[in-house]
């Protein structure tokens, strides 16, 4: 049986997101004594993985109808994506008083490696979109 390709970007997208959120939690809850988070892990991963699987998967539709508009599809969604990372994180902005350095680094390592994972299928689209 002959798997679509579209299949193994939503499965490449729960491998990472899986892998990255047990690490990730680990890591969290042994800095649970030492730093206080406002954002829990999972809230961080599914709004990661949402925004992932929503621009990659467009990005295959892209890939498939207007192959020469991959690259500005996929700048255009960079900047989605970081609209999208400061309306999350408003709240935390917005408290005073307290350190928001652990949130923010605990937001924005996984948001590079998202980031990198986007680069990564977005240049193998691109790269089947020459041939």
């Amino acid at each position: 049986m002959k798997v679509h390709p579209y299949f193994y970007i939503p499965l490449y997208v729960i491998i990472v997101t899986a892998v990255l959120y047990g690490l990730h939690w680990t890591i969290v809850e042994s800095l649970a004594g030492t730093f206080k988070f406002f954002y829990a892990v999972w809230k961080i991963y599914i709004f990661h993985f949402v925004v992932t699987l929503i621009i990659l998967s467009t990005l295959y539709m892209v890939s498939k109808r207007l192959p020469n508009y991959v690259g500005y599809v996929f700048m255009g969604f960079i900047l989605f994506k970081m609209t999208a990372a400061v309306i999350f994180l408003i709240p935390l902005i917005k408290m005073v008083g307290v350190s928001k350095i652990p949130d923010f680094v605990s937001f924005f390592v996984p948001y590079f490696i998202y980031l990198l994972l986007e680069i990564l299928v977005t240049l193998k689209l691109l790269k089947q979109s020459e041939v």
